[in-house]
């Protein structure tokens, strides 16, 4: 997400992403809709991939980057940081996704989750400490993942076709749009942007990359020793996972993914 920050940070790119955001919601409003998402009719699990030689090339470069870099520095971060204080940055990073969870669910006109995800920012925020600490869910108000890209579908946007973005893997076209504008409009982006502190989001998705990472040390590893074609399986497990976020449907045990947000 560090890379879309630093392409739109000149004011003139701030302008236009503003624009893009308005004409975004008058779309939106003028969409045909349907209120409840266990209705939606999404393509997203049918592989439209047009661009497969391209996604491949920036799919090869993407495993050299693990390779190197993030599989190690997943490894280190494991041997420093004991089990609880790594689930302690997780759920820190995690509740700082609440409030913008929260918006996108009262966009897709689903209250219940939007309130949800306000209390759970301000039990965890408060009780938490800074949301070091679950509390909201071992109160029984479970986490709810709502992103741009979800929303974009509620309100009938086809996926596009499958696209692998650098460093930040798989994605479509309208998951890509969707990163975007949850990265500009994202309550807590606009507050770090405010205060000066931009560093801290160049930070927070080190981490987050890392982490995610750690959490899948052996399952992604098993899971490209025991594929015949590891970009043809990640691509099906990433597009069954967003088909599933929509739908509000539970995750799959064996989805390195069901943890993966790279908004």
């Amino acid at each position: 997400m560090f890379i879309y920050y630093k392409l739109f940070k000149g004011e003139k790119m701030k302008v236009f992403l503003n624009f893009f955001m308005v004409f975004a919601f008058l779309f939106l409003a003028n969409c045909a809709t349907n209120s409840s998402s266990q209705n939606i009719v999404d393509k997203t699990p049918q592989a439209q991939d047009p661009w497969e030689s391209f996604n491949r090339g920036t799919f090869a470069f993407n495993k050299v980057f693990d390779k190197y870099l993030l599989a190690p520095l997943a490894k280190g971060y494991r041997i420093i940081l004991p089990t609880e204080a790594r689930k302690g940055v997780r759920n820190f990073f995690s509740n700082l996704k609440e409030p913008w969870t929260s918006i996108n669910a009262a966009l897709q006109g689903d209250f219940k989750n939007s309130g949800t995800s306000i209390l759970r920012f301000g039990l965890n925020t408060t009780i938490g400490l800074l949301g070091i600490f679950d509390v909201a869910t071992s109160l029984g108000f479970e986490k709810q993942k709502e992103d741009f890209g979800q929303t974009l579908a509620v309100y009938g946007v086809e996926p596009g076709p499958y696209l692998v973005l650098p460093l930040l893997g798989p994605s479509t076209v309208r998951d890509a749009l969707g990163k975007v504008t949850g990265f500009v409009a994202d309550p807590v982006t606009i507050a770090l942007n405010k205060d000066g502190k931009e560093n801290w989001l160049w930070i927070g998705t080190a981490v987050n990359g890392i982490d995610f990472r750690e959490q899948n040390l052996e399952k992604i590893d098993n899971l490209e020793a025991t594929s015949v074609d590891f970009y043809a399986t990640i691509r099906s497990l990433y597009l069954e996972r967003r088909n599933r976020m929509i739908r509000n449907q539970s995750a799959d045990e064996q989805d390195p993914f069901q943890e993966f947000d790279i908004e």
